[in-house]
């Protein structure tokens, strides 16, 4: 069961990861409004891994509760958050191929005019060909000297590693500290929002803004094509250091701070 806990954490970070590609798509296409429609449909994927891995996470706390074994309990979390992080590693490795395939799947939405009949065309053999043939084409890497960081601000990047590492373990340390607290685990995996608000917040405010603000900078000519792909690299690289280390290193001060309110709820 840890395992297929793994893997939908593994596939929600991946396809969180990879919808980043499609500012990049719609930069390409000159679609952007399109693209980031689509990002309804990687999101999709998002969301059925957490509708099977929710119930999962809640045998897995009710297992190690009846067995008091807890330190295992925190042990699996962190192996579960490790391979999240794996997925962001991935979709970065990834990133030059996602922006060809999306931008390929947003012109034949424009031809076709429906999402399912774009889609379709991935069942035809000669389209399969073309898209292989334009990955045979893209340039996996890009070297130091090729990226463009100019006006970017160094402080959006910081906040998205706060941002990733917060989403990242918001649940899982509520339902760790409603282990440690048996009798009141009800109400400590009902507290995941005071971890994960902060996250929402600046998201919300600082992040997501950013990001849009440099895309549609470099749709009006005032910036370039590459400098919003290095902002996006820069991105996924923030996703993986709040994944992978940030995530890791407040996961039980993130347990202990729900712990903390939980008692006060119920003094």
């Amino acid at each position: 069961m840890l395992f297929l806990i793994m893997f939908f954490d593994f596939s929600i970070h991946l396809s969180e990861a990879t919808a980043s590609a499609l500012r990049l798509a719609g930069l390409r296409t000159g679609k952007i409004t399109t693209s980031l429609s689509f990002y309804n449909i990687i999101a999709l994927v998002s969301r059925m891994s957490n509708m099977f891995q929710a119930p999962l996470l809640g045998v897995l706390v009710d297992s190690a509760v009846m067995t008091g074994n807890i330190d295992g309990l925190g042990n699996n979390f962190r192996a579960v958050i490790f391979c999240g992080a794996l997925g962001d590693i991935l979709a970065i490795m990834l990133l030059p191929y996602s922006i060809v395939f999306f931008s390929r799947i947003i012109l034949w939405f424009e031809e076709t005019g429906s999402v399912p009949l774009a889609l379709l065309k991935l069942l035809s053999f000669r389209n399969i060909k073309l898209i292989l043939k334009e990955f045979y084409n893209v340039k996996f890497l890009k070297k130091p000297e090729d990226f463009d960081f100019k006006g970017i601000p160094k402080r959006f990047i910081f906040f998205n590693i706060i941002v990733v590492a917060i989403y990242t373990v918001g649940v899982m340390s509520s339902l760790f500290a409603g282990a440690h607290l048996a009798a009141y685990r009800v109400t400590a995996t009902q507290l995941s929002g005071i971890v994960n608000g902060l996250a929402t917040i600046l998201m919300a405010f600082v992040v997501d803004p950013t990001a849009a603000l440099i895309t549609d900078d470099a749709l009006h000519r005032r910036r370039t094509y590459n400098n919003v792909e290095s902002m996006v690299y820069l991105l996924l690289f923030s996703r993986i250091l709040g994944s992978l280390f940030l995530s890791q290193i407040i996961f039980l001060p993130a347990t202990w701070y729900i712990m903390s309110v939980t008692l006060f709820l119920h003094r």
